[in-house]
């Protein structure tokens, strides 16, 4: 099991990704979370932010591929940041129900 986390700039193409992995069983369920991403600019040293949207989603390892495949044909010009945390512990129930509600691998 994993955390997909997805990085986007706006809350509505967050929502809109979130449907489409929730409607094509390759999540389980999807937070969505706006926040401040810091960075420095490495040429004079100064701090800025940009508004960012995560969207967290649980699902199959296996599907992580998938997922991948299916924003770059959606966004090929705008790829979400995507990458996956692994799910160490989780509740026995919650785990089958994850397992029953995804894709079938």
């Amino acid at each position: 099991m994993i955390l997909a986390r997805i990085i986007v700039k706006t809350k509505k193409q967050a929502e809109e990704i979130a449907r489409l992995l929730l409607t094509q069983k390759l999540i389980y369920s999807a937070n969505i979370i706006s926040n401040k991403a810091f960075n420095k600019n490495e040429e004079n040293g100064e701090i800025t932010f940009e508004k960012k949207t995560i969207i967290e989603g649980k699902t199959k390892a296996l599907l992580f591929t998938t997922i991948n495949k299916v924003l770059r044909q959606k966004y090929p010009e705008n790829m979400p940041l995507i990458y996956a945390v692994p799910i160490i512990y989780m509740d026995d129930e919650q785990i089958q129900l994850l397992r029953d509600q995804t894709a079938k691998i």
